[in-house]
């Protein structure tokens, strides 16, 4: 029940878009389209989730181990990067038309500060972290650190999904000039932003 709670939080009341505002030039940018919208999702799952997993490892094994945890970030965007290489070639090899959709920003989710700041919220910050406190905790374990990332990818995959919808449905009525574009766009952002802020009373 506990493991669900923290999933649950981390989807809908941690949300990374929304809440703690990270990754919000892919998620502007590739949300025109919900294709597109669901490729970078599902990247973007595959990266936080399996880069956290090996960065949880790696800090509490070998980094803390030797007293070296100075190099966290460095190590952290080594292994962010490899894995976002990794998807980056999968998708070019087996979905050109989606490797072009997605552009720029596929490379990008390497710098995204979604990726790295989840990496760095359960492993440097898992003591301290407010989000993991909710299972009552101080230093998360491997499966509620996983657990937590795949649920804060998640969160982030159903919010750019949605998103995308709603622009898409937009784009079919006539706007304003003025308010065309990333106006929208950001006001759209804020309501949905109000409307997850409800599921704070959930838990």
């Amino acid at each position: 029940m506990e493991l669900f709670a923290l999933a649950f939080a981390a989807i809908f009341v941690n949300n990374v878009v929304l809440n703690q505002f990270y990754g919000l030039c892919p998620f502007l940018g590739v949300s025109t389209k919900k294709s597109s919208a669901l490729s970078m999702g599902m990247a973007v799952t595959f990266v936080i989730t399996l880069s956290t997993m090996i960065a949880y490892a790696i800090y509490f094994y070998v980094l803390v181990e030797y007293e070296i945890q100075y190099l966290s970030t460095i190590v952290f965007i080594l292994v962010i990067a490899s894995f976002v290489q990794l998807v980056e070639m999968v998708i070019k090899k087996f979905s050109p038309a989606i490797y072009s959709a997605l552009g720029v920003y596929l490379p990008l989710i390497t710098t995204n500060c979604a990726v790295l700041g989840v990496a760095i919220d359960v492993t440097v910050n898992g003591a301290g972290s407010q989000k993991l406190l909710m299972v009552g905790t101080q230093i998360p374990s491997f499966v509620e650190a996983t657990i937590y990332a795949l649920g804060i990818s998640l969160g982030y995959a159903v919010v750019i999904f949605l998103f995308s919808a709603i622009r898409e449905e937009m784009d079919a009525y006539p706007l304003k000039k003025n308010w065309q574009g990333i106006p929208i766009a950001l006001i759209t952002a804020f309501i949905m932003a109000m409307i997850f802020s409800g599921f704070s009373g959930v838990i």
